[in-house]
Parts: structure tokens; sequence; C-alpha cells
């Protein structure tokens, strides 16, 4: 009796955080849903349309929970310290891939980048003003689907995609090219 205790807690468990990974995936993506729509980010105390413009930021996070950019990696980086320190941090490992996929504007890892952790939802990179505008990216723990159409669709890249990718320059064919990218 107490094995099946275990087991019934444990469904439970998989079941909550299932549901809790899609409600935090439908806000995410509720925002790049509204056609022209672009991605609020913290930014300087402020908050920025990432869709029209970064202004002076060169780095910009996508989490589960928000979007927040930084005006140097240096700032970027404290930052990140901060939230992998806080209390709840490793709790419900399914909400982040940690590090994320970071994505460049210039070959090299030059450029503004776009950090994404959020898994398991398709993110619009035109609702973050990096459409079309990717050469290099560094991939996190988990591994990665991208394309050149909106919300997965189109083309899949063919390149290295899985944790641990590390690609300087994209090439030709697929330099400022994609459009969408998924987290898994």
């Amino acid at each position: 009796m107490h094995r099946v205790g275990r087991k019934k807690n444990f469904a439970v468990l998989i079941a909550c955080t299932a549901v809790f990974t899609v409600a935090i995936g439908a806000g995410v993506s509720a925002a790049s849903t509204v056609a022209g729509a672009g991605i609020i980010a913290s930014y300087n105390g402020g908050s920025i349309d990432l869709s029209q413009s970064w202004g002076t930021a060169t780095v910009c996070t996508v989490t589960s929970k928000s979007t927040n950019c930084f005006t140097t990696m240096g700032e970027y980086l404290n930052w990140a310290t901060t939230q992998e320190s806080s209390p709840l941090a490793g709790a419900l490992p399914a909400l982040t891939c940690s590090p994320g996929l970071a994505l460049y504007q210039n070959i090299n890892y030059g450029g503004n980048s776009l950090i994404i952790s959020a898994p398991s939802i398709w993110i619009n990179l035109s609702a973050y003003g990096f459409a079309n505008a990717v050469s290099s990216y560094k991939v996190g723990s988990c591994a990665v689907t991208m394309t050149d159409g909106t919300y997965g669709s189109g083309n899949i890249y063919p390149g290295a995609t899985s944790p641990g990718s590390d690609v300087s320059w994209i090439g030709t064919a697929w330099n400022d090219r994609l459009q969408s990218v998924y987290l898994s």
C-alpha cells in the first residue's frame, strides 16, 4: 500500500508539472501570437518593445517567466548568477533550459545576442526583433529545432542543434534566415 501511494504521488507531481509547463508556455507564446505585437522586455528600470528596437541593449534573455535585456554581457551574467542562486533554482528543472540557446547577430558570436531558456514552446524571433538576423549560435542544455517559418513552419535548419553545439557561422544558406526556435 505504501508503494501504491508513492506511485500515485509521483503521477500527480508529473501531471502538475506538465500542466504548469503548458500554462507557462501558453503565456509566453500568447504574447507573440498577436500579429505585429512585440515582446515587452524589462530594461534599465523601464521596458522596451523588442520588435521595434533594442535601444542600447545588446543582450536579451527569454525565460519561462520573463524577458529581460541588458546593456552588456557582464550585466546579463551578473543577473543570470543571481537567478541560479535563488531559492527556487533547480526546483522545477522542466521549466528551463539553462544555459539556454544563445543566438548571435554576427558571425563568431558577435553583435546583439538573444538567449532563450524557455522550453516546450515555439519562439517567433520577429517578436524579439531577431527574425532573419542570426549568423552564429551556441546550444545550451536542451536540444533545439530552428526553422525559417513562424511557429515551426517552413524548412528545418539541418545543422548542429544538439546540446553543447557551438556554431560560429550558420552558413551561407541559413545566414539571416531563422524565424522560429523550439527548445526541447
